[in-house]
């Protein structure tokens, strides 16, 4: 019975002792009352500030005085806090160059480009430029000579296209057409030769020659050969006004310029209408002053007879026998002696042609005419070329 006694009295001690600590703890809390420790500080991160991009702010260099108890501030105010209040021996850079990266904006233009003295001063003087267009320059002006050559020396038609038949050993072997035009008051003349179908593919034929007369002052002719093996490209500009020329070889891409003794030139197929405005005369010589290929000659032209021919289709045609005394190789290139046949009248017609090649002799003779009368009769400008 002693002993159940004695174990109860160690227990009611440890019950005491255990208040009588409690007491002891709270008591400081009591007498100071309750102490609020605030939300849990973060740790310290590292932070990185670019002084060339931060918003200058307006905050005193001196070191505000904090009250003893404050709520802890954001990382990133207490960084840049820190930065302001730094010492000027501490910046990685010298004070004046924080101070210009902290008043840079964060994305800066471009600088402009600082004015020379003298620059400003003539700028200052010109004044602003006027927001209108500027003022229309003037138009060029372009002096217009005369014509040297008139179009009516040449073509006494409006228009007038002349289709021709060739042979050898009086068999048709090719054609050709000669067309002329007055376009007021300029002329284009065009001659293309071809080869019969039949025959293109023993000896193939395709020559194109292409005149121009501008302003009467210049002209422009193109020469195309195409005869067998032999291929040729070449063109010419007379400057008629100027006594010059410029030639040029389009296969060998050669070219000149070179100057020619008179202004009466012209190209071998002009001359050719030249001539039929020149009134003939038997035992006479015409000279013509032609440009052809890129040599400059003096044209003899013989007139040799009157004859009465036979053309296909048995008609008969009354002709001036005429015969030009070659010194080119332009395009009679690879031919012999020519001789032309000309109507014995005012327009003075080549109704046929004879020359010779490596092959034999080739007889071109006019087989269509289509002519558009000009107002101006032929006559007249004969009869103005024999005055003269």
């Amino acid at each position: 019975m002693m002993f159940p006694l004695h174990k109860n009295r160690i227990g009611t001690s440890c019950i005491a002792f255990s208040v009588l600590v409690h007491l002891a703890f709270l008591f400081p809390v009591w007498k100071y009352g309750r102490y609020d420790f605030g939300n849990a500080v973060p740790p310290l991160q590292a932070v990185m500030v670019d002084l060339a991009q931060a918003t200058p702010l307006a905050v005193p260099v001196t070191k505000p005085k904090l009250p003893e108890v404050a709520k802890p501030m954001p990382v990133r105010l207490k960084a840049l806090r820190n930065v302001v209040a730094a010492e000027p021996t501490t910046s990685p850079l010298p004070p004046q160059a924080v101070h210009d990266n902290a008043t840079k904006p964060a994305r800066p233009a471009e600088p402009e480009t600082p004015l020379v003295p003298e620059t400003a001063a003539k700028k200052e003087k010109e004044g602003p430029k006027a927001s209108a267009s500027p003022l229309p320059k003037k138009a060029a002006t372009y002096l217009v000579h005369p014509p040297l050559r008139q179009a009516r020396e040449f073509l006494a038609t409006a228009k007038e296209r002349l289709t021709y038949q060739i042979s050898m050993f009086n068999l048709p072997v090719g054609s050709a057409e000669l067309e002329a035009k007055n376009e007021q008051g300029e002329v284009r003349i065009s001659l293309k030769v071809k080869s019969a179908p039949a025959l293109s593919g023993i000896y193939s034929v395709d020559d194109l020659v292409e005149t121009r007369h501008i302003g009467g002052n210049y002209i422009l002719t193109w020469i195309r050969q195409q005869e067998g093996n032999f291929r040729s490209d070449r063109a010419f500009t007379l400057m008629l006004r100027d006594k010059k020329v410029f030639w040029i070889d389009r296969l060998t891409n050669r070219s000149l310029n070179e100057t020619v003794p008179n202004s009466d030139v012209t190209d071998i197929i002009s001359g050719l209408y030249y001539l039929r405005n020149r009134p003939l005369e038997l035992g006479r010589t015409e000279t013509l002053h032609v440009y052809d290929s890129d040599t400059y000659a003096d044209l003899p032209i013989e007139v040799l007879r009157r004859e009465r021919i036979t053309l296909p289709g048995f008609r008969k045609a009354d002709t001036i026998v005429i015969k030009p005394v070659l010194k080119t190789d332009g395009i009679f290139k690879r031919t012999g002696e020519v001789t032309i046949w000309l109507t014995d009248d005012a327009h003075k017609v080549p109704v046929k042609v004879e020359t010779q090649i490596s092959l034999g002799k080739v007889t071109v003779e006019l087989i269509a005419a289509d002519t558009d009368t000009d107002s101006a009769p032929r006559e007249s400008i004969s009869a103005k070329a024999e005055t003269e």
